[in-house]
């Protein structure tokens, strides 16, 4: 049960209007942010899917095509336009944080959650989901699985940074998740 909520100082500069789910691939973040929609009778986002939609492609062959400083340039643009709405869910891409105008704008507009699990458990889940596995792009030219404890690595301390609260989802339910984040989410609007 260790690290299951992480309380981050700088929680009090989310104006609550919407949640973002950050983390890296397969920590929940869709499957929860659905639930968060649902019980919370918000709309809900997942950036990828939206993208894709948008794009006419899969990621995968976004990156291929155009590269994948063009899927961040969509990312970004997708993810001000979000910043906009009120009352909505976003399930963003892992790798959202690693421009710092993105972390400015999911910080300044939403009360941002950290699905975190550990580097085992990612790639249990990515192994399992084959479908989804082919459409994700590797992100630095090694096998999917094999690139995990790297690229989790590189990215903590973004997500770190951005997160006003993390959640272990190791061993919760989505359920249970979804029940802790709309708690403290609940609080924060309280409070606020």
């Amino acid at each position: 049960m260790q690290s299951i909520l992480i309380e981050k100082q700088n929680r009090s500069r989310a104006k609550a209007s919407g949640i973002a789910l950050i983390g890296y691939r397969a920590t929940g973040k869709t499957t929860v942010g659905e639930k968060l929609a649902q019980l919370l009778q918000y709309d809900f986002m997942d950036m990828d899917t939206e993208i894709s939609r948008r794009e006419k492609l899969n990621i995968e062959e976004m990156v291929r095509e155009r590269g994948w400083d063009y899927f961040r340039q969509v990312e970004s643009t997708l993810l001000d336009e979000l910043a906009t709405r009120n009352r909505i869910i976003v399930s963003t891409g892992g790798g959202i944080i690693l421009h710092e105008q993105n972390r400015e704008t999911l910080k300044k507009h939403f009360f941002v959650v950290w699905l975190k699990a550990s580097p085992e458990t990612i790639k249990k889940r990515l192994a399992k989901d084959l479908d989804k596995l082919e459409q994700r792009p590797p992100l630095s030219g090694k096998d999917l699985l094999d690139e995990v404890d790297e690229i989790l690595q590189e990215r903590l301390k973004y997500y770190k940074e951005t997160a006003h609260f993390s959640l272990s989802t190791d061993m919760l339910s989505p359920t249970n998740v979804t029940e802790q984040i709309i708690k403290r989410f609940k609080e924060k609007v309280e409070n606020a």
